[in-house]
């Protein structure tokens, strides 16, 4: 049996989360992992709880919940030997999803018994790591000011309502990005490790989690009604083939924009102020994924 943890926020649903502990680890065991649940408290502790596991040997680090949990524990996990292993119970799940894994986490459990390791990139904003997107624009701005009750109860349609509440009163800002030496304005960019956004709309389809580079997508349009229009050809997958769309490989990202600007890593507000430089990181996070997946 390989020693291991698992990460999970109680207080995310503490009947669903029992029942869900009580069905996962049989199902950790019959893949040959001897998991010890182990509970976060507050922000920042399933960063800490992944550390002290590895410190005590463990083999694999599972995580419980969605991706600004997966985030916290593979943060200190950067340039390790041992695993991130994902069991879906989020929003979107969409690292999972870029994985392979299924969404529903006791199948994904199941998975994890002939999952291989692989080395999942790492991106830099500043100096948080990212490990899906990090973005600047209308995205950001609906992030900043979401409301955690109305996503808790609709889940991502939660995000999908805000966004619609946000349309008319955004002003956007112009960002200036220096890529790789180039000064080019936009007013949304997203700098992508994986093809998927915002749940399984491919943004940028090329994009792979292990290719050590990282894509960017640019939007230049400004207004209601072509953000409208850009959203829906992104869930048409026909948003490349737009004259204000840019994709381009990046290795430097240098983001400029006034003080109303912002940027988000993962799905989250990053805290941080601009100008900030975002690249790929030269260590990898060693991650389980289904063979071919």
């Amino acid at each position: 049996m390989r020693r291991s943890v698992l990460i999970y926020n109680p207080a995310a649903g503490h009947q669903r989360q029992r029942r869900l502990l009580a069905a996962l680890l049989p199902e950790l065991a019959r893949g040959g992992f001897d998991a010890t649940p182990v509970p976060t408290g507050a922000p920042g502790d399933a960063t800490r709880l992944a550390a002290e596991a590895v410190d005590g040997g463990s083999e694999a680090i599972f995580v419980l919940g969605g991706d600004g949990t997966v985030r916290e524990a593979a943060t200190a996990l950067v340039g390790g030997t041992v695993p991130l292993a994902i069991l879906p119970a989020g929003t979107a799940n969409v690292l999972a999803h870029a994985l392979g894994l299924p969404p529903d986490p006791r199948a994904a459990a199941r998975i994890h018994a002939g999952s291989r390791v692989r080395q999942l990139d790492v991106g830099l904003c500043g100096d948080k790591p990212f490990l899906m997107m990090a973005s600047g624009g209308f995205d950001a701005f609906v992030l900043d000011n979401l409301d955690l009750g109305l996503k808790a109860r609709l889940g991502k349609a939660g995000i999908v309502v805000q966004a619609l509440m946000e349309l008319r009163r955004y002003r956007y800002p112009a960002l200036e990005l220096e890529v790789d030496g180039e000064v080019i304005e936009a007013s949304l960019f997203v700098v992508c490790n994986i093809p998927f956004y915002g749940g399984t709309f491919r943004l940028f389809p090329e994009a792979r989690f292990d290719d050590r580079r990282l894509d960017l997508v640019t939007f230049r349009g400004s207004g209601w009604s072509q953000t409208l229009s850009f959203g829906l050809d992104l869930v048409r997958g026909t948003h490349l083939a737009r004259e204000d769309v840019e994709t381009r490989p990046v290795e430097r990202l240098v983001v400029r924009a006034p003080e109303s600007a912002s940027v988000q890593i993962d799905g989250d507000p990053s805290g941080l102020g601009l100008p900030v430089e975002i690249r790929l990181a030269e260590r990898t996070i060693p991650v389980l994924a289904p063979v071919g997946g």
